[in-house]
C-alpha cells in the first residue's frame, strides 16, 4: 500500500530503482530468458527457484511462494518500516522525500540528526577501544571471560567500557560536539555539570535496525553495592524504546552472510542476547524493556516467521509474558512460549546447564493457549472441588479469545481430564451447543471458487489478451484482495498491468503469492495442452458469476422465508425468478446481477 505516498511517486521510485541490480545485492542471480534466478533468501534451498521479472518489476519464490516488488523486499531484507525502505531507497537513487518539500525545517533536523548519529558512533568507538586496551580494560575483560563473554562475542556486540565520569566527556568535546549534543543524545544528564551517565561501567551499545548506535546501557562489573547493576538510556531524539529491538542489526548481518532465519527467540534483556549469542545461539532479541509494542512485533515478523518467547522465570517473566504473546500473535506470527526454571533467566540458564540445557527448553516450547492453561492450572489447588471449579472458569476465559471451533474442542476435551468435568457441561458453560453446526457453504465448493478467482486474477496480472476487464461483474469477485486487485485493473484504462506498480496499490496479505504460484502450475498444464488457457478463463468466470447468484439467491430465499411483508415477499420471489433463468444460462453476458 501507498502510506502516505503518491502512487506517482512510489512508481518514480520503483522505475529509477533497478529491481535486479538491487536484489542482487543480497542474492546471486543469473539470467535465464526475460527473468533472472536465484537461491531464495528466505529459506534454504539446493535448487534455484527464486525469480525476479524485471520487467514487471516483482520477485516470486516458486519454492516457499513469496513475492512482491523492490520496496518489500528491502523491507523485508533489512527489517525495515515501509516509511524508512522508501526512504533508504529514495536516498539510494537521488530523488526528494515528500517531506522534504512540505517541511521548511526538514534539511536542518536532517543536519542534526546527522550530527547526533556520528557522535553516537565516536561514543561507541571510544568505550570500545577502552574495553580493549591492555591495561585500562583488563579488569572488564576478566569479568566478561567469567561469564563465558570473550573477544569474539565482545567485538560482535561492539561492547566497551567507561573509565570514569569524566574521560567520555573531555574527548567529545575535543572532538568539538557541544555539551547539548552530548545531553540530547542522553551521554549527560547535567549540561552545566556534565559526566558520563555511565560512569564506570561496561558499556553495550543499543543499535537499531539500520546499524546506527542510538542508545547505550551499562553494566556494574565491580561488585559494587547499593547501585543499581544496569543503567539503560532514556528516550532521546534518536532512541525510542517502543521502537527498539536490540539485536535486529546483527540477525540482518547474518542474514547477509548467507544465514537463512527460520526462527527467533525473544529475550528479556541484552545481556541475554549476548550471552546466548556466546554460547552459539545467535537469533536471540530483545525487546527495550518488558511491555512489546504492536510496532515492534511487527518488526520481528520481518526478521523470521516464527517466535520463541524466552523470559525469565519468574512472576514478572510470566507476566510480561502473558501481556506480549497475543501482540505477537496478532502480528501473524507462530509463537512458542518457552518456561525456563523458577527464577532463572535464559544467561544463568545457557551457562548453568549449557547451550544443550537450553536447546532443550526450546524443545519443550507449547503454544500460548497451552502455556496460559499450564498458567491456569498451576494457579489453582487441583485437589480440591474449590481448586478445579476456578481451574474450569479461568481455562474457559482463555479459550474464548480462540477463533477456531476445532482447536477450541481439543482444548475443552483438555480441560474436561484436568477437572472432571463433562464435555457436556463444558460447552454449556462456554455458551457452545456441542454440535458441530453445518457449514453453509463446504470446504470444496470454497475451495474451487478461490481456485478460480485466483486463475481470473492471474491471467489479469498477466495482461492475457482475451480479458476483458469490463467483462467481469464486481459482484463475481468474493475475495477482498482479489477486489482490490480488480479495482486497481479498471483503473488502468487500457494501461498495461504491472505486478510491481499494483503492490503500492493493494493491501496484500500473502494471497498475492497463491496468484503467481498458480502461474507455473496452469503454464505446464497449459503446456502439456491438458486445458486450454482461453476456454478455461471463461469456465472460471461463469463459476465466479454463478457463485455470485447462488449467494443472492439463499439471501432472497431466507427474505422470503423470514420477511412479514407481502410486498417484500412478492418482490423476492419474481427476482428469484431471474436469477434461476440466469443460473441455467450458458452465456457470461446473462449473468450480471445488476442486469
Amino acid at each position: 500500500m501507498s502510506q502516505g505516498f503518491t502512487p506517482e511517486f512510489l512508481d518514480e521510485l520503483k522505475y529509477k530503482c533497478d529491481i535486479v541490480e538491487i536484489i542482487s545485492q543480497y542474492v546471486p542471480l543469473q539470467k535465464n530468458g526475460s527473468r533472472y534466478k536465484g537461491c531464495c533468501p528466505f529459506h534454504k534451498e539446493k535448487t534455484a527457484s527464486f525469480c525476479v521479472m524485471p520487467n514487471d518489476g516483482y520477485y516470486h519464490c516458486f519454492g516457499c511462494g513469496v513475492s512482491g516488488d523492490v520496496i518489500k523486499f528491502v523491507m523485508e531484507m533489512e527489517s525495515m518500516s515501509f516509511f524508512d525502505t522508501v526512504r533508504y531507497l529514495a536516498d539510494k537513487v537521488g530523488m526528494q522525500m515528500p517531506e522534504m518539500k512540505l517541511d521548511p525545517q526538514f534539511k536542518e533536523k536532517k543536519e542534526r540528526s546527522e550530527v547526533l548519529k556520528q557522535l553516537m558512533r565516536d561514543a561507541a568507538v571510544y568505550y570500545r577501544n577502552n574495553l580493549i586496551d591492555p591495561v585500562k580494560g583488563k579488569a572488564a575483560r576478566e569479568y566478561l571471560e567469567k561469564r563465558g563473554i570473550g573477544e569474539e562475542t565482545s567485538k560482535r556486540y561492539g561492547l566497551g567500557l567507561s573509565l570514569d565520569y569524566d574521560s567520555l566527556v573531555g574527548y567529545l568535546r575535543r572532538k568539538e560536539y557541544k555539551l547539548k549534543d552530548l545531553f540530547d543524545c542522553g551521554l549527560i544528564a547535567n549540561v552545566d555539570k556534565p559526566s558520563d551517565a555511565f560512569a564506570n561501567r561496561i558499556i553495550v551499545p543499543i543499535i537499531n535496525s539500520k546499524s546506527e548506535v542510538v542508545a547505550f546501557g551499562g553494566r556494574i562489573y565491580h561488585g559494587e553495592e547499593n547501585i543499581a547493576k544496569y543503567k539503560n538510556s532514556t528516550n532521546t531524539q534518536l532512541f525510542d524504546k517502543g521502537r527498539t529491538i536490540y539485536g535486529v542489526n546483527f540477525l540482518k548481518r547474518d542474514r547477509h552472510a548467507g544465514a537463512v532465519i527460520h526462527d527467533i527467540i525473544l529475550v528479556e534483556g541484552y545481556m541475554d542476547v549476548i550471552s546466548l549469542g556466546a554460547a552459539g545461539v545467535r537469533n536471540a532479541v530483545a525487546g527495550m524493556g518488558t511491555a512489546l509494542t504492536e510496532g515492534q512485533a511487527h518488526e520481528l515478523k520481518r526478521l523470521a516467521p516464527k517466535v520463541y518467547v524466552c523470559y525469565d522465570g519468574d512472576g514478572a517473566g510470566k507476566k510480561a509474558t502473558l501481556r506480549n504473546v497475543d501482540i505477537l500473535l496478532n502480528s501473524g506470527l507462530e509463537v512458542r512460549v518457552v518456561s525456563l526454571d523458577d527464577g532463572k533467566d535464559p544467561d544463568e540458564t545457557v551457562r548453568m546447564d549449557g547451550v544443550d540445557g537450553f536447546v532443550k527448553k526450546l524443545e519443550e516450547a507449547v503454544p500460548v493457549t497451552d502455556y496460559k492453561l499450564k498458567l491456569c492450572e498451576d494457579a489453582c489447588d487441583m485437589s480440591t472441588y474449590d481448586g478445579r471449579t476456578k481451574y474450569v472458569k479461568s481455562a474457559l476465559t482463555v479459550l474464548a479469545a480462540l477463533k477456531d471451533s476445532s482447536e477450541r474442542e481439543v482444548y475443552l476435551e483438555l480441560i474436561s481430564l484436568k477437572s472432571g468435568v463433562s464435555m457436556g457441561k463444558l460447552r454449556e458453560m462456554a455458551g457452545a451447543d456441542g454440535a458441530q453446526k453445518q457449514e453453509p457453504v463446504s470446504q470444496e465448493k470454497i475451495a474451487r471458487g478461490l481456485a478460480a478467482s485466483r486463475f481470473v486474477l492471474s491471467c489479469i496480472m498477466q495482461n492475457k489478451k482475451f480479458v476483458n476487464i469490463d467483462d467481469i461483474d464486481d459482484d463475481w469477485i468474493l475475495h477482498p484482495v482479489h477486489k482490490e486487485v480488480v479495482a486497481y485493473a479498471r483503473g488502468l484504462q487500457g494501461e498495461a498491468f504491472n505486478v510491481g506498480k499494483m503492490y503500492s496499490a493493494v493491501a496484500d496479505d500473502g494471497e498475492i503469492n497463491a496468484v503467481i504460484d498458480l502461474q507455473a502450475e496452469f503454464e505446464k498444464q497449459i503446456f502439456a495442452k491438458k486445458i486450454k488457457e482461453e476456454e478455461y478463463f471463461y469456465d472460471c468466470l461463469v463459476t465466479l458469476a454463478n457463485e455470485s447468484i447462488l449467494n443472492r439467491l439463499d439471501t432472497l430465499k431466507t427474505l422470503y422465508n423470514t420477511s412479514g411483508n407481502a410486498d417484500e415477499k412478492r418482490k423476492a420471489v419474481a427476482e428469484i425468478n431471474v436469477l434461476q433463468k440466469k443460473l441455467k444460462s450458458k452465456s457470461l453476458a446473462d449473468k450480471h446481477l445488476a442486469t
